[in-house]
Parts: structure tokens; sequence; C-alpha cells
């Protein structure tokens, strides 16, 4: 008896997920090297944060991350526009966003070119939620459904909305504000993601009672 197992063969979606995760667990780790060294450091020298050691450790966090986090929104940008742009624009659209974004932190500072990026994402992945929301735009998604879809749109906005807060709300009044609303998002947009079925359930449900 053999056994045999049928692979659907790799596709563009296939390795954009690959190249997130990647990105995701490199961050992660940088992430990690951080807080390990800011931990070792407090304890050998409890006062630095009031120093220009801290100035100096903000200042290469920065460094290390910055091409991981725009690696990222760039995997997102192709994640995003993938709805409304034809494929074959993509990988231009794609190089034309990165490009850009360079260009501008050589010009002004590495915190304007991720928030132009950013800017740029949160406009276009806002556009999409809505059309899928409204069931309009003729938007592609790998998955059927609409309350998976929504969740998607969802997820995907608040993502972004959450990177946008940690690089340039960190220390604004409106840093709390902002991160509740990716917050809300990520949760709404996960729910509907993996459990469609439940949530299409509830809503008619809802509904049936509103009508009775």
């Amino acid at each position: 008896m053999t056994l045999t197992l049928k692979m659907k063969p790799k596709t563009y979606d296939f390795y954009l997920m690959v190249l997130t995760c990647a990105v995701l667990a490199i961050i992660g780790l940088v992430c990690m090297y951080g807080i390990g060294y800011y931990t070792y450091t407090n304890e050998t020298t409890p006062q630095w944060t009031q120093t220009s050691m801290y100035g100096d450790y903000i200042d290469s966090m920065n460094q290390y991350i910055y091409p991981f986090v725009v690696l990222l929104l760039v995997a997102l940008g192709l994640c995003i526009p993938k709805r409304i742009v034809p494929r074959q624009s993509l990988l231009a659209s794609g190089i034309g966003m990165l490009v850009v974004t360079i260009l501008i932190a050589l010009v002004t500072d590495i915190g304007t070119s991720l928030a132009f990026l950013l800017a740029v994402s949160i406009v276009v992945q806002a556009a999409v939620m809505v059309l899928t929301l409204l069931g309009r735009g003729g938007l592609t998604y790998e998955r059927e459904g609409y309350f998976v879809q929504t969740g998607s749109s969802m997820l995907h906005l608040g993502t972004v909305i959450f990177v946008l807060d940690f690089v340039s709300f960190r220390t604004s009044d409106l840093h709390l504000s902002v991160f509740w609303v990716a917050t809300i998002l990520i949760t709404i947009g996960t729910v509907l993601s993996f459990y469609p079925g439940e949530a299409g359930s509830v809503v008619r449900m809802l509904l049936k009672g509103r009508s009775s």
C-alpha cells in the first residue's frame, strides 16, 4: 500500500507568509537581546538610564531593528495591496515603496521614513477594510467568507497601527489611544478570522432577536 501525499505548489502567498514569519521571529530575537542588555546594564550600572549610555542604547536598538521593521512593512505592503492591485504590479509597487522609504530616511531620519511607510499602509488597508465591510471593490482574498475576509482586513490594519504606535507614538499622549485601537482591531480580526462560523451564528442570533 502506497501513501501518496498531494502537496499544493508553493504560491506567492506562501512565500509571503514565510517571509513575514521569519521577519517577525528576527524582530523577536532583537527585542530579546535588547531586554537582556537592558537588564544586565541596569544591574551593573543602576543609574545608566540617566546618562548618555541610555540614549546610545536606544539609538543602537533602533538601528538594529530598523531594517527588519522596514522589511516587515514591505511584506505587509505587498500583502495589503494585493487585495486591490493586480499581482503583476505588486513587486513594482513594493520596490517603489522601499526606494521612497530609503530616500526619505537619507534626507530626513529613520522615524520619518517609517512613518511614511506606515501611513501609506494604513491608508490602503483602511480602504480595503471599508470595501470589505461593504462587500464591494472586487477584492482578492485567499479564503472565502465575509467574516474571514473582514477579520483578515482588521487584523492587517491593527498590526500596522500597532507598529505605528511603537515607532511614532511611544512618548506621545496619544500612545494609549492608538494602542487600544490597534488592540481592538487585532482582537476582533483574530476572532473573525479563526471563528467565522461562530461569529456568523452570533450575528444571526442578534439580528433574529432584534427582528422578533
